[in-house]
Parts: C-alpha cells; structure tokens; sequence
C-alpha cells in the first residue's frame, strides 16, 4: 500500500512538474538566483538602518571631576541631557523614509523584472532549440529510411552513385545540424544555471515546450503599461520622497530644544539645577531644501521620461507583434494542416519525382518550418517585452 502511494505521488509529481508553464518556471529560476536572495537581504538591511531616522535622539550624561590642591575639596558634577528638534520632525521623517523604503521596493522590482524578462527569452531559446531538435530527428529517421532504399537501388542501378552520395552528404548535414542545435541548448542551460545558482536540468524537465499563444493586449491594457511599468513606479516613489524631504527640510530649520537636570558638588555644597537650551540651524537647512527642489525636479523628470519611453516601446513592439501574428496566421495553416512529407512520399513511390527531388522538396518544407518556429520565437520574444508590466505582481515585493 506504501508503494502504491509512493509510486502515486510519483506519478502527480512528475504530472505537475511536466506541466510547468514558461512564467512558471523562470519565476522559480528568478527566485532560487543569488541576486533575488542578495536583493531581499539588502532590502531588509535599508529597511532596519531607515527605522532609525524616525527614533528619538538618545539621552547624554556627561560626568566632571577635578581634582583640588592638598587641602582642598575636590570638585564634580554630572548632568543628563536630552536634545529634541521640533514636534513633528521625527513622525515627518518617519514619513520620508517609508517613501524612500518604497522607492527602493520599486528599484528593486525593476531590477527583478528585467532579469525575469532575461529568463523568459533564454527559456524561449531553450524551447526553439528543443522544436529544432524534434524536426531534425524527424529528419534523420526519414534519411535513415531514405538511405535504406538509395543503397538497395544504387546496387540494382536504378540511381547512380552521385545520387547516394547525395544522400550521404544530407545525412552528414543533418547530423552536423544537429550537434550544432545540442550545442546551442547546452549553452542556453549553462546561462539558465549561472542565474539560478543550481543544477535547473530538473525546472528545464518540467518545462512545457510551446510557445506561448500570441496575444495581442487592449487599449485599455496597452493605457496601463506604463504605469505598471516598475521603471515609472519607483520615479514616482522618490519623487514623492523627494517632496516629503522638502518639507522635512523646512521643519529642520526651526529650533531645537534641549532641556537637562544638572548636580555638582564644590566647597562641601551640593547644587542642583535644570538646563535648557535652544539651537538655530540657521545655516544647514537652507541647503537641504535646495538638494531636496533639485531631486524633485529630476524625478519629476524621470517621471515623463519613463512613462514616454514605456509607452513609446510599447507601441512599437505591438506593431511588430501585429506583424509577426498576421505573417504566422498566413504561414502556420499551410504548413501544419497539410502532411506534405506523406504527399512526398506518395509522390516518389508513384514515379512523379526522383529520390533526390524529394529530398529537395523535403528540405523546402523543412525550412518553412524552421522559419515558421523562428518567427514564433520572435513574436513570443517581443510578447514578453510588452506584456512583462501588464502582470508585474509575480516579482514585486509585498
């Protein structure tokens, strides 16, 4: 019964693994990196250091011995003391670094979108090589068979030895073409595992092999990308950072107030008292107001520029997609509804074409397809550029 279990969950495992879909699993690629991790930690490290701008000073004590000729009475005293600036400074830059601390949220997500973006196209590269793959080994099954027949023939002279030579040189060339695929998939797998810091051959396993189906997004979302766009959310979160380290600044420049309890002893008296004193920063506040109007302008500017370049990026990869889906439309039902290998064969087995014509012919088709999977590559490529912003919430922070 144990077994059966075991061997069940197996089954539900490998079922769910095989089923992984693209976002899926270059998401767990992003999140099992060492820069997601080293981002987290560095986030959380900002986090912990900004929690004390918001706290009250510490108060001081300061001690005094002096120590009088012989036959004297020695002197001392202490005094605790705290400095406080003005109501309101610390719960306004309390405020201030919550919006710094979501700036840096937002730095951190776009930073993290772009690398997705990256694992996204190198998982699309993983998926064409592996549809080349199947084509070639289509390929080499039919020349295998092909060359069966060409050897029988040649012996009974009904082609010549240029025409199995021929076939020779097209089983070398598939061959050929298929080592330089394995090649290309072996790279594409070392870069995947450079990124995830591990062996990913198992997230690759489970990678459902097809292109995504093409989508073309709405007005409505297509309005939306560039306020999506983590780029333009973290120029607004400094921007208002900005704005809240203005008015902070302007708050610094009213007095500080320090008050204290003060006990010395001199001549056999001891003497109390209480401090309290009054600050004017007269001179440093006036140039934090003048950094804080110069960071708003720039994010201000930050601003227009990454939502004008978002949104200029944007309708250009629409186009393209447009073009791309239209270009597929056309060329995909061609190829895929008709069984052009089986007309092929039909063809030769009836005396219409020569064993070397069907290769030709073959081949033909062959590259239509090979163009066909490269276009899909691009169209799901440019996809991936345009809608990445659509649906950000699988690599924000919460």
């Amino acid at each position: 019964m144990n077994r059966f279990c075991f061997s069940l969950l197996s089954i539900l495992i490998s079922v769910i693994a095989f089923s992984a879909s693209l976002d899926e699993t270059a998401l767990s690629i992003l999140r099992g990196s060492s820069s997601f991790r080293s981002g987290s930690l560095s986030l959380l490290s900002l986090e912990e250091t900004l929690k004390t701008d918001g706290n009250l000073p510490d108060p001081q004590f300061e001690g005094e011995f002096l120590a009088a000729p012989k036959g004297e009475t020695d002197r001392w005293g202490a005094e605790l003391s705290w400095s406080l600036e003005w109501p309101g400074v610390y719960s306004e830059r309390k405020k201030e670094s919550d919006l710094r601390l979501l700036a840096a949220k937002e730095r951190l997500n776009y930073d993290r979108a772009e690398k997705l973006g990256n694992i996204k196209s190198l998982l699309l590269d993983f998926i064409f090589c592996s549809k080349k793959l199947d084509v070639i080994n289509g390929l080499q099954q039919s020349n295998d068979s092909i060359f069966h027949y060409a050897e029988v023939s040649a012996k009974n002279g009904q082609i010549t030895m240029l025409d199995l030579n021929k076939i020779r040189l097209e089983k070398a060339n598939v061959t050929a073409a298929k080592a330089g695929v394995l090649n290309e998939r072996a790279e594409i797998i070392n870069s995947l595992t450079e990124i995830y810091g591990d062996d990913c051959s198992n997230l690759l396993a489970g990678l459902n092999c097809e292109f995504p189906e093409i989508y073309i997004p709405s007005e409505t979302e297509m309005d939306m990308i560039s306020k999506n766009s983590p780029d333009f959310k973290s120029a607004l979160a400094e921007t208002e950072a900005a704005r809240r380290g203005k008015k902070l600044a302007l708050m610094e420049a009213l007095p500080n107030i320090s008050f204290g309890y003060k006990h010395a002893f001199e001549d056999g008296v001891h003497f109390n008292g209480a401090t309290l004193g009054i600050s004017l920063p007269l001179f440093s506040s006036h140039n934090k107001q003048k950094a804080a109007q110069a960071i708003i302008l720039e994010n201000e500017f930050n601003i227009e520029a990454s939502a004008s370049a978002a949104s200029a990026e944007a309708n250009a990869l629409l186009n393209q997609l447009k073009l791309m889906k239209d270009q597929i439309d056309t060329i995909q039902p061609v190829l895929l509804n008709t069984d052009h290998s089986a007309l092929l064969i039909k063809a030769y087995e009836e005396g219409l074409i020569s064993m070397i014509d069907y290769l030709t012919e073959r081949n033909y088709f062959t590259s239509a397809h090979l163009e066909l999977l490269s276009l899909r590559l691009s169209a799901a490529k440019a996809q991936i550029c345009l809608l990445k912003f659509i649906d950000p919430q699988n690599y924000q922070i919460n």
